[in-house]
This record gives structure tokens, C-alpha cells and sequence, in this order.
């Protein structure tokens, strides 16, 4: 299995990372494999952790946490289009196999019908954060939103309603993972759920809109009244039945 991580802050693509060994530490401290130098980092903040044919994101006690499709969490399995946020940085993974010739942006990535959950046997304990490391010890805290409870998470539950085109009236429920919309072949994008959160990418054609402005690059979270323009197709985000 070959994965990688696209590394991006305010929008801008900062770096490329591929996980090509079983640790990839990533923090403030040079010696760590994916270096953040910004005052919200800690000095070793999280790892990526390859065991066998799965990827996970550990957090290593870091001041700010670390995040996973908007939830917070400190051990999550991985999975293609997964989005990572330590600090203020962002982190979408992405596995080779799925991309076609390859990434060459963050737009233009491809998924179909596909969801994999595959747990590995056994997990070693993850290294604990080294020492303090003088000034990469003092970092940023960064005020946390709480964890969505159980009944929030029930409450994002989305689906989309067709506004104009051919099937304008219908309701698309977003029951799968991954949904696509728009043509194939043509103006399309994918609405993916990861958790309690829904995100909508670009996936071929020309870019889409969302709230009437270019979508840009990476995922981006929806949530109801939306409205996303996919070539001459448009939708509303709207709560699930």
C-alpha cells in the first residue's frame, strides 16, 4: 500500500508527504520527519503508524489534539479523502491506489463506490512526546469547540434536494460513504461522509460552486442550505428524513 499526505494552511498547499515508512512523526522539532514550524505545533505533535495494509494518525499528547474529519480523537484508522487537522494546518490522505495516474492536486482526486475498514492484529503502544525541547515545549493552545454528543451527530445527517435539472424535485438521500453528482464522465463532484461530518470535493470537469462561490481546493464541510452548482445541475443541502 502506498499513502501519502497532502499537507495545506489557509488554503495553500505547503507540502507533499509520502508515508513510505512504519512512523512518520510529524511536530515542531526538526528531527521529526514532517516539520511544522508554527507556534499552534507542538515540538512532536502526531504520527502516522503503517501496519501492514492500514494507516493510522496517532495523536502524541500535543497541546492542541489532533482532529480527524472534524472530530476530535487520539488513534483513528485512515482512510481515502480522510482529513486531518493538527493546529491551524490540514492534512488530506490519500491512497495512491485510488488516484488513478496519480495527484496532482488536491481537486483532482477520484473515488467511486469504495469504503475499507481493515484493523490490524496487533498495534504497538505509540512513543510517547520526548522531553521538552526548550522553546518547542511552550506552544500556542488553541481554544477546542467540544465533541459533538451522540444526538448532534444524529442531527448531521444530510442528504440533497434538486433544484434545477433534469431531475429537478428529487431528493438524493447520502446514505453511501462516498456519493457522486453531476455526469460522469463530465461536470461531476463527490459528497463523502466521514463520522458526523459531510464534505463535498471536486471531481471532474469543470470546478463546482458552493454558495455561488468557486469551490476550490480540498473538502470542504457542508451543512444544510447549502446550495452547490454542478455544471447545469444544481442542489440544497437539506436535513435527512
Amino acid at each position: 500500500m502506498v499513502a501519502r499526505v497532502v499537507l495545506s494552511f489557509d488554503d495553500a498547499i505547503v507540502k507533499e508527504v509520502e508515508l513510505s515508512r512504519p512512523l512518520t512523526v510529524v511536530g515542531r522539532h526538526p528531527d521529526c520527519d514532517v516539520v511544522i514550524e508554527h507556534p499552534a505545533i507542538s515540538g512532536r505533535h502526531m504520527l502516522f503508524r503503517v501496519v501492514n495494509r492500514t494507516v493510522y494518525a496517532e495523536d502524541l499528547a500535543s497541546t492542541n489534539g489532533m482532529r480527524v474529519n472534524g472530530l476530535a480523537t487520539g488513534h483513528q484508522v485512515l482512510h481515502h479523502l480522510d482529513l486531518i487537522e493538527v493546529g491551524r494546518h490540514k492534512m488530506h490522505f490519500f491512497e495512491d491506489a485510488l488516484l488513478g495516474a496519480g495527484l496532482t492536486s488536491l481537486e483532482k482526486t477520484v473515488l467511486t463506490e469504495y469504503e475499507r475498514t481493515m484493523l490490524a492484529a496487533h498495534v504497538e503502544e505509540a512513543p510517547r512526546a520526548r522531553g521538552n525541547d526548550s522553546d518547542l515545549s511552550r506552544t500556542m493552545a488553541i481554544a477546542r469547540e467540544p465533541a459533538p454528543s451522540v444526538a448532534s451527530a444524529r442531527a448531521a445527517a444530510l442528504a440533497l434536494r434538486v433544484l434545477k435539472g433534469d431531475r429537478a424535485g428529487e431528493r438524493i438521500a447520502l446514505e453511501q460513504a462516498n456519493t457522486m453528482i453531476g455526469v460522469a464522465g463530465g461536470d461531476s463532484a463527490l459528497v463523502v461522509k466521514r463520522g458526523a461530518a459531510t464534505y463535498l470535493v471536486r471531481f471532474s470537469g469543470e470546478e463546482p460552486r458552493l454558495n455561488r462561490r468557486a469551490l476550490g481546493a480540498g473538502a470542504h464541510v457542508l451543512k444544510a442550505h447549502d446550495v452547490i452548482e454542478v455544471g447545469r445541475t444544481s442542489f440544497e443541502v437539506v436535513d435527512a428524513p
